[in-house]
């Protein structure tokens, strides 16, 4: 059994796992889903993805020819927005394992993502228009768009998801401007999508390089009731953009973060020094702490990690670090320290034994 196999699939039926992947200044989150009843009924769902050589990332496409050896495939990859750090490798990828559907932002990017958005449209181009699907904000479960703009109700195996972002008003708005303001506004166009699952529900948000504001113009005020999760993906990587318009924007916006209520955030990003932006911002985590316990702010380039969480058929949720998949598929770092080697952390196990017991449930 490869390394990818042994971390990634679920050893018994009906758990939901979450991987966030280590890839630096990117960001990859890989989704088995339960399709059924035993250990080999899962598929797997890929969110946005990153591969440009920095020290210590997950080679995805050798962590995917070795997940896939012996049988599954990829069968979605949702990109939440085309910058680099989120499609950076999609042509390698599809090439190596191929998948069967694409879900996007229908953003067209220009200046520095053009190369990656010429490789990402190859890519359109082999699924097929049949395969493609757009990501519009809804209230409903379980509903995407296809290409040509009819809503579809598509089940991903025995989970739920909910595209909150973008709004279909925003897109039709951005899709008549310049390059200049298409590119400017990426961010407000950007894919969140929440996934929950289990009898007393956990949910899982994903938020991509959403800003401040597409949570106060489009997403907060018309979804709020539907926004508690207890994972959280921090956007843009930890950035004050989720807060703040610049670094000296007074008016700081927090309605997002109450209304989302989560437990745990998971960051994206390199060590700070390390980040060509200085991911996560200070300023981004203070405001974090407001909300979310220091403990349970995972940042995965703090001690160079991945963060796997496992929700059950009953809502039980288990949350650890792995540092295995970025051993045997990350690229090597000679001045880094690796005295944690082989060492995985625990943070719970169980929602019946764990200190979380008394949180608010069905997130």
């Amino acid at each position: 059994m490869t390394v990818a196999e042994r971390i990634i699939k679920p050893t018994k039926a009906g758990v939901f796992r979450t991987v966030f992947l280590y890839t630096g200044q990117g960001e990859s989150t890989l989704m088995v889903i339960p399709t059924g009843s035993t250990i080999t009924d899962y598929i797997y769902v890929l969110v946005d993805c990153d591969l440009d050589k920095e020290p210590n990332e997950i080679n995805l496409v050798n962590m995917f020819k070795d997940l896939f050896q012996t049988c599954g495939r990829l069968s979605v990859f949702i990109n939440t927005h085309p910058h680099n750090d989120h499609f950076g490798g999609i042509k390698d990828i599809y090439n190596e394992i191929n998948f069967s559907e694409v879900w996007h932002s229908n953003h067209k990017p220009g200046g520095k993502h053009k190369d990656k958005y010429k490789e990402f449209k190859y890519v359109l181009k082999e699924v097929g228009k049949e395969n493609e699907f757009f990501l519009f904000g809804t209230n409903d479960l379980n509903k995407i768009r296809k290409s040509d703009d009819t809503e579809v109700e598509k089940k991903l195996g025995e989970i739920d998801f909910q595209v909150i972002s973008p709004a279909e008003y925003l897109c039709e708005d951005i899709e008549d401007s310049d390059a200049d303001e298409r590119n400017r506004r990426i961010h407000e166009q950007c894919g969140v999508i929440k996934f929950t699952y289990g009898v007393k529900a956990k949910s899982i948000l994903l938020t991509g390089d959403s800003d401040k504001k597409a949570w106060k113009e489009h997403i907060t005020d018309y979804h709020k009731n539907n926004l508690p999760s207890y994972v959280l993906s921090a956007s843009h990587h930890g950035s004050r953009s989720f807060f703040k318009e610049s670094e000296d924007d007074e008016d700081i916006y927090e309605t997002h973060l109450e209304n989302i209520r989560p437990t745990y955030l998971i960051i994206s990003a390199p060590k700070q020094k390390d980040s060509p932006h200085g991911h996560p911002h200070d300023d981004a985590l203070e405001l974090y702490k407001r909300y979310i316990p220091e403990d349970n702010i995972l940042h995965l380039g703090a001690n160079v990690d991945s963060v796997i969480v496992d929700i059950d058929s009953e809502g039980n949720i288990d949350v650890r670090f792995d540092k295995e998949l970025i051993e045997e598929y990350g690229k090597g770092d000679d001045n880094n320290d690796d005295s944690g080697k082989n060492e995985t952390r625990n943070l719970f196990i169980g929602a019946q034994t764990s200190r979380l017991d008394n949180k608010p449930m069905g997130r």
